[in-house]
């Protein structure tokens, strides 16, 4: 059975979580997600998430010291999520967000 590491961020600002929905036509289509993705081969945890956030939102973000580890088996996958117990970040300068 194949077992997949991955990092996400649960990013707050005021009230707010910030949550995206998958395409139709993607492999678990119209799921909810936090932003992250697949730790790629020699990265670590912490270079996945920084890698992944600055490539969805453009926002640098430093990962705190400890990450909590959630483990959850599909019936044809094992995913391994790696959840940073605190991060904080900054916008990108080229993007006009709020």
């Amino acid at each position: 059975m194949q077992t997949l590491n991955v990092t996400a961020a649960i990013i707050e600002r005021g009230s707010e979580i910030l949550i995206s929905q998958r395409l139709k036509g993607a492999h678990r289509g119209l799921k909810w997600e936090f932003p992250g993705g697949k730790i790629e081969p020699g990265e670590s945890p912490e270079e996945c998430l920084r890698r992944e956030i600055k490539e969805e939102l453009d926002l640098d973000i430093r990962v705190g010291d400890r990450l909590m580890i959630v483990e959850h088996q599909y019936k044809e996958l094992r995913v391994i999520l790696h959840l940073p117990v605190q991060l904080s970040g900054r916008r990108g300068k080229d993007k006009g967000l709020p």
